[in-house]
């Protein structure tokens, strides 16, 4: 069932105050600051695309050319080519973001009248978690790969497009390379669902005695104990040792035409990416030898701060049933802290960047707690073991192997091989499972949307306050996310 006009109408005067509300801050931001710290890099590459000058590379960027490609879609015949409107493009992203988060949360809830307010809400919060709604105010990558990976996802679900998934597919990877990594978990999770499904569909002699018609389909012939909603490790090893055993022929009777077209589109984005990589050499396009790829594990447990901090009304919302949990497997979080010990002594990587540039958060974070304090990394390991569990309980009954499994495969490749802490690099991870947490309260949501804008106006007080001195720069240096 199709959402009523009712929710349409709030949908559209949620945006509408939202892009109002947001255009007020987005013109201090444009008067307050000219560049913003990497904007150093984009705006002139943004200006030179726009005006029609495609030759001009700077070698300090470190992405693909996706944001100015855009750029110069839209801007530069009749609209000025000017940092007003290289910025503006985010902001204009961002109303679409919300629009997109609205219509995941419509697809995963359904059309519950009774729900409509609460996921327009939770698309409006997720919009306005604080550091994707900052750089939704500068001309930085973030905002637009997200708007394409969403809309990628989106027809992912649908599972109609025939050419659309790998447009989008492909100008996510032009905003941001790791993109790559979340459109190899969508289909790690397409595959591993339809290994399930299919061995369950076609009488898997590990799973059942009674053999069914080859021609049995999910809604007909089928006993509704061997097809549940959410999967465990065991269905992935009963559907493998079936498959293996049948050499995979039933997944292939299973496969729909559609269901071809989605996989062939989403799997030719991943090979192109291969050879792009082999090709350059490196998955950065510039600066290469300040982002080498490294092993380092406790970005893992850095993103559950992260988690811990934006994820507050959920680490809340939880707060007894997880700390059940943690007692009732009191030896698994022993061995869990014992191993994000071992993690945080031999695998702590400290990046120049994160001590040298006191225009972020992190270096902040870094040198009055991790950096000052020999005991401070093995201090925060009980927080990260509570805030693990934490995630885990917001997960474990809306979630299936399906998901979990390509999504922490896919969040090793994404984080756990990057040097730099950086928290953009956390937004879109944290986002694909708040999308999925249990359906909150209401009052759950409304805590999250109150928290959200309590740290945006902190944050943004502070960039318009607080005035910093570099001497490579005539004008004040801001601090950011």
């Amino acid at each position: 069932m199709k959402p009523g006009k009712k929710y349409y109408m709030l949908l559209m005067a949620t945006v509408a105050v939202y892009f109002m509300a947001s255009k007020m801050v987005f013109d201090k931001v444009n008067e307050t600051s000219k560049v913003v710290i990497d904007e150093l890099f984009h705006i002139p590459q943004g200006l030179s695309c726009c005006n029609g000058n495609f030759s001009y590379w700077d070698p300090k960027i470190t992405t693909l050319p996706g944001l100015y490609l855009v750029t110069a879609a839209f801007i530069g015949s009749y609209i000025p080519c000017d940092t007003y409107n290289l910025r503006f493009i985010n902001l204009v992203a961002s109303c679409l973001n919300l629009i997109l988060f609205s219509s995941i949360l419509q697809f995963i809830y359904g059309n519950q009248n009774k729900s409509q307010f609460k996921i327009i809400l939770q698309a409006l919060n997720l919009a306005l978690l604080p550091p994707l709604y900052f750089f939704s105010h500068v001309y930085y990558t973030d905002t637009l790969s997200l708007l394409f990976l969403l809309m990628f996802s989106t027809l992912c679900f649908i599972n109609k497009s025939k050419y659309f998934i790998f447009i989008f597919g492909v100008l996510s990877v032009l905003m941001r390379q790791t993109n790559v990594v979340w459109i190899a978990m969508v289909f790690g999770h397409k595959i591993l669902d339809i290994l399930i499904r299919s061995s369950r569909v076609f009488g898997n002699r590990y799973l059942t005695n009674t053999t069914l018609s080859k021609r049995s389909l999910i809604a007909r012939d089928i006993d509704a104990s061997k097809l549940k909603r959410y999967y465990g490790i065991s269905d992935v090893y009963i559907a493998l040792k079936y498959h293996l055993s049948t050499f995979f022929t039933t997944t292939f009777q299973f496969i729909t035409v559609t269901d071809w077209f989605v996989i062939i589109q989403q799997l030719t984005i991943m090979i192109l990416f291969v050879v792009f990589v082999y090709l350059n050499g490196s998955i950065v396009v510039g600066d290469k030898d300040s982002h080498t790829a490294t092993l380092h594990l406790p970005q893992l447990l850095y993103f559950l701060l992260f988690y811990g901090v934006f994820g507050i009304p959920y680490v809340l919302m939880k707060l007894m049933s997880t700390l059940k949990l943690l007692f009732r497997n009191k030896l698994l979080s022993v061995l869990i802290a014992g191993v994000f010990l071992f993690a945080v002594h031999y695998n702590t990587e400290v990046h120049p960047y994160i001590l040298a540039d006191n225009r972020h958060y992190t270096f902040y974070i870094w040198n009055r707690w991790y950096g000052k304090y020999d005991y401070a990394k093995y201090a925060t390991v009980p927080l990260y073991v509570f805030l693990l569990f934490s995630l885990y309980d917001n997960l474990k009954d809306q979630n299936c192997i399906s998901f979990l499994l390509p999504y922490s495969m896919c969040l090793f490749l994404a984080l756990a091989l990057q040097r730099l802490v950086e928290i953009r690099y956390f937004l879109i991870p944290y986002i694909i499972l708040r999308l999925r947490f249990v359906r909150p309260s209401l009052e759950t949501v409304l805590l999250e949307f109150v928290w959200y804008v309590v740290l945006n106006v902190i944050t943004f007080y502070i960039f318009f306050t607080k005035e910093i001195v570099w001497s490579d720069f005539s004008e004040f240096q801001r601090i950011i996310w």
